[in-house]
């Protein structure tokens, strides 16, 4: 039997350095309930990361702000509808 259905959007973004994929981002906002949002990052290249830490803090830093400014833009449409 088919349990309910979710709808979510995911945001997904990649820190590079020199043209090599280092650390990769994720965001997963749930459309009916925009207040649940989980956020993760792993590292592609351990090596590159621990080489480039401040640039990868940098880039995570603002995914989380570009995140969050989807998931503030979706709480507000939803609270428009209520």
């Amino acid at each position: 039997m088919l349990s309910e259905i979710k709808k979510n959007v995911t945001l997904t973004a990649t820190s590079t350095i020199d043209g090599a994929e280092v650390e990769n981002y994720q965001a997963t906002i749930n459309s009916d309930n925009p207040d649940d949002m989980n956020l993760s990052s792993w590292q592609a290249d351990k090596a590159l990361y621990k080489a480039n830490r401040v640039q990868c803090r940098k880039d995570a830093a603002a995914f989380e702000d570009a995140a969050y400014a989807v998931q503030d833009a979706m709480i507000a449409e939803k609270e428009k509808q209520a």
